[in-house]
């Protein structure tokens, strides 16, 4: 998989894949108005009108359907709007944003590219929990409902009203990576047989959809872009970026800056998963400034102090020297950060086979996902694994 901009050439190994546009955040967010253009895997002759390919299709009813649910599952039997098709050319990328059938293929497009992401990880094609019953994702453009949501053989996109205004979900690719993220954990681990609320099952099943959402936007080269403009850098610094953070379009890392221990969660499945969410996000950050500080862009001292004990003084101090790297070498901190992406995320992948959905609890995944990590990850998943009181100290 290869993501382009507008301004960069197409290289010959992207030409066996397929052309689309992503709202990296949903375009009504200040400077996520234009979408990235990406390139999927999947060859241009494999993907139909809809779009549609082996593994998925889109459907846009032509009139308000009610939501999915236990009783009523795809396909989706009712009228249909006429579906979009791809360019002279068979790639996607000849929608206008603002038109109807964009929403079926921006859905689409996010859909593969996590999959894409996340395949990788894992090394393998990821298979449909639901494979036996539906051998594809159907993919419900519009739904009048404020939910999106992944169940048996679907998924289904709402829209939110805030305001009087409606923004389709279909457009956002956060809600749509996370609900993936769901897919992806019951495609891995299969269905706990009898799930109860109290259950740990469900609070990581939030977490890893969260996760799923915050690794997959770190893919998106605009999005490292502003980010580490938007911080010069400093991703440590925990004080500066929950600041950022709390004023900052980047849903999935205001989602994942928190400071929640297990202790001071309630029984609420998403507060629950906080903790996990946090925990990633921190090792990400840390292995990112490690690998600065290997690379003379960041103070040494980082390496070695618990940066949330920091008196403001150091903050200042620290934060200076890296945003005038930052400045000098503003590559070396794009290749850091892919790498600690890329390591926390084969970690979590590769855990998913590991663990018995019926057994599963917080801190079996996360010693799981230490068990599957390389090199310092694994030391500083325990440790903030352990900060968060989601495993014990060693």
């Amino acid at each position: 998989m290869r993501l382009l901009r507008d301004d960069v050439l197409e290289p010959a190994s992207a030409r066996l894949g397929t052309r689309f546009w992503i709202f990296p955040q949903p375009p009504f967010i200040p400077g996520y108005e234009q979408p990235d253009r990406v390139w999927l895997s999947i060859p241009r002759d494999e993907i139909g009108e809809g779009p549609s390919d082996p593994t998925m299709y889109v459907v846009d009813p032509l009139m308000d359907k009610q939501p999915y649910s236990f009783n009523q599952l795809p396909p989706f039997g009712g009228a249909r709007r006429a579906p979009p098709t791809p360019g002279p050319d068979r790639h996607f990328d000849n929608l206008l944003p603002d038109s109807r059938g964009f929403l079926g293929v921006h859905a689409y497009a996010c859909v593969h590219f996590v999959l894409d992401i996340w395949q990788s990880y894992l090394g393998r094609p990821i298979r449909w929990f639901f494979g036996q019953t539906f051998p594809r994702l159907e993919i419900v453009a519009f739904v009048n409902w404020d939910n999106a949501q992944a169940g048996y053989g679907f998924l289904e996109l709402g829209c939110s009203d805030v305001g009087g205004i409606r923004r389709p979900y279909a457009l956002n690719f956060d809600a749509i990576a996370h609900e993936v993220g769901h897919i992806i954990l019951l495609s891995e681990t299969g269905i706990p047989t009898a799930p109860s609320r109290g259950d740990d099952f469900f609070p990581f099943s939030e977490a890893f959809s969260d996760v799923v959402s915050l690794i997959s936007f770190l893919h998106f080269d605009s999005a490292i872009d502003r980010l580490l403009r938007r911080t010069r850098g400093n991703l440590l610094l925990y004080n500066e970026l929950n600041r950022f953070a709390e004023t900052s379009p980047e849903t999935q890392i205001r989602l994942a800056t928190n400071f929640r221990r297990v202790s001071e969660t309630t029984r609420n499945v998403h507060d629950r998963a906080l903790p996990f969410i946090g925990a990633i996000f921190d090792t990400i950050v840390e292995l990112y400034h490690r690998e600065l500080v290997a690379r003379d862009c960041a103070d040494i001292r980082l390496v070695d102090i618990d940066v949330r004990d920091l008196e403001q003084d150091d903050f200042d101090r620290f934060r200076q020297m890296t945003a005038d790297a930052f400045q000098v070498k503003p590559m070396i901190f794009r290749l850091a950060l892919t790498a600690a992406r890329d390591a926390v995320g084969q970690a979590v992948a590769a855990a998913l086979r590991t663990l018995d959905p019926n057994t599963l609890r917080l801190d079996q995944a996360a010693n799981a996902v230490i068990a599957a990590a390389h090199g310092p990850a694994a030391g500083l998943l325990e440790s903030n694994f352990a900060w968060r009181e989601i495993i014990s100290r060693r």
